[in-house]
């Protein structure tokens, strides 16, 4: 007997509706991201964005007055914690309390539970911000991308409630799935997210392209680095319900990244020690 698959079309005209369901600290760092890339990063304007959103600015102190950078003061306002911590890694803690907050719920249409979609993001922004560096582009850009790849999903989970049968996780690529589902899939709705956001738009079309990038040809190579990311998420562990079939390989990899196996195996390499770096920070953030 055939089976239907239940369905609940999106409508893209209603995406600041559930935008807006959404915890305010994603929203927060697409516009410290964009005041960063404006080149508006004053101190007042960096610690005013993320007072914005209260829990952030309470994970941001406790991380500034952790052991990782070893004050021995406690610093007792935002600007401080903001001066203390710098911005690059300002732009690092505030992604992380941001994915922290956005993937806290377990999505049972994706058949996903909150802590895997919360390591894949992390891995695979620290892989795409590595894949970056190496090829020349904007590892800041990178690294956001990475970290809000899946942040469509969400608002497709929330969109759904409860009207949209579970993905069967049956081999059916996801997106595939999504568009019978939603009549448009999570990248898609990630890259509208951006825009809404205001966000680069460098970050924007790689997350819409990323998926199957060979099949666009004018998919941009942020777009093809963040497929590669997205297979070495997958590789060290973090991969994804439906999305094991997505990940580019053969010659379409190399021509578009310009690397080759031997420096992607180094990179993924690279990628897991900085992950496990990364934990002090993470069980910190991860205390709130």
């Amino acid at each position: 007997m055939l089976v239907t698959q239940a369905s609940k079309r999106f409508d893209m005209q209603s995406l600041v509706v559930f935008a807006a369901k959404l915890p305010p600290a994603p929203q927060v760092y697409g516009r410290l991201v964009a005041a960063i890339n404006d080149g508006d990063c004053s101190l007042d304007r960096m610690a005013g964005l993320v007072r914005l959103d209260a829990s952030l600015a309470a994970q941001l102190l406790r991380v500034a007055n952790s052991v990782m950078f070893g004050f021995r003061t406690q610093a007792s306002s935002v600007e401080e914690a903001v001066l203390r911590v710098g911005l690059k890694e300002l732009h690092r803690i505030v992604g992380l309390c941001a994915a922290s907050m956005a993937f806290q719920s377990d999505m049972a249409v994706y058949a996903t539970r909150a802590e895997r979609l919360w390591d894949n993001a992390v891995t695979t922004a620290v892989a795409m911000e590595k894949l970056c560096q190496t090829t020349g582009g904007d590892a800041a850009l990178g690294y956001t991308a990475g970290l809000l790849r899946s942040i469509g999903k969400m608002v497709l989970a929330r969109s759904a409630g409860g009207a949209v049968a579970a993905y069967p996780d049956d081999g059916t690529p996801l997106p595939e799935w999504e568009t019978r589902a939603f009549g448009c899939h999570h990248a898609q709705v990630g890259a509208a997210l951006c825009e809404l956001w205001r966000l680069p738009k460098p970050i924007g079309s790689a997350i819409r392209d990323h998926l199957q990038p060979a099949a666009n040809p004018g998919s941009t190579v942020s777009a093809h680095l963040l497929n590669l990311a997205g297979y070495q998420a997958a590789n060290l562990g973090c991969g994804l319900p439906g999305e094991a079939a997505l990940w580019t390989g053969g010659p379409a990899r190399y021509e578009k990244t310009g690397l080759d196996d031997v420096r992607i195996e180094v990179l993924q390499a690279e990628t897991r020690l900085e992950v496990a770096r990364m934990k002090d920070m993470l069980a910190v953030i991860r205390e709130g």
